[in-house]
């Protein structure tokens, strides 16, 4: 699945306050395939098998209407504590999507919002960047021997 190691994107939410249109225009759009949990006034979209999906719902009145995008975290208290001190604002209490993860919303610096998600399964640790190999020398072909004039 994507986006499960530790900051890898994972999720995007989308609001909607009419799930169905929003359905038939990105179904329609990009083909995306959809699935009500109507327990929590939830549809979840995929956008493909290994790629980064994401949720549409209609946020409570007075919420802002805007797309969140969510990034995994191995720790979700860890990363939170480190948000003020980085400069950002911690935007929501720890909230919990059953059987599922839990996640917090903060800002960065600038105001950005950004979701914190960690998974119920414990996120992969984030791989260490491979230092770039060399570039291979092109073999010199070896130089025509010509006839010695004598």
């Amino acid at each position: 699945m994507a986006g499960m190691t530790h900051g890898a994107w994972c999720h995007i939410e989308i609001p909607s306050a009419n799930k169905e249109a929003s359905k038939q225009f990105y179904g329609s759009l990009l083909g995306w395939k959809f699935t009500e949990v109507p327990e929590m006034k939830y549809t979840i979209y995929s956008t493909g098998e290994g790629e980064v999906g994401g949720g549409l719902f209609n946020p409570p009145e007075g919420t802002p209407r805007m797309i969140t995008n969510y990034v995994t975290v191995a720790d979700l208290e860890a990363a939170a504590k480190k948000v003020p001190e980085l400069g950002g604002k911690i935007c929501t209490e720890r909230m919990e999507v059953p059987g599922m993860g839990w996640f917090r919303i903060v800002n960065d610096p600038e105001g950005n919002s950004i979701g914190l998600w960690q998974p119920a399964q414990p996120a992969a640790p984030a791989k260490p960047k491979k230092a770039a190999a060399p570039k291979a020398k092109k073999a010199s072909k070896p130089a025509k021997k010509g006839k010695k004039k004598r």
